[in-house]
């Protein structure tokens, strides 16, 4: 698993609000180490909870933001 730099933190917040799923994407692709993966196969491969990972996939707005903050404070998952 890979770190964001802080590059990539400034970019998942800058794109965030225009497109939160693709911003979370570029990010997780880099964490992951998945260049190609879409987002629905991220979410699948990331070490998250059953509950969290369904909400994820669901696009809940605050289960989205809470990644996004993760991302930000820890830059890996």
């Amino acid at each position: 698993m890979r770190r964001l730099t802080k590059r990539a933190v400034e970019t998942l917040l800058q794109s965030y609000d225009h497109d939160p799923v693709g911003a979370l994407t570029t990010s997780l692709r880099i964490v992951l180490d998945r260049p190609d993966d879409d987002f629905d196969e991220l979410i699948a491969r990331a070490d998250l909870a059953d509950e969290r990972r369904q909400r994820l996939l669901e696009r809940h707005p605050d289960a989205l933001d809470e990644l996004a903050a993760e991302l930000n404070e820890r830059r890996t998952l």
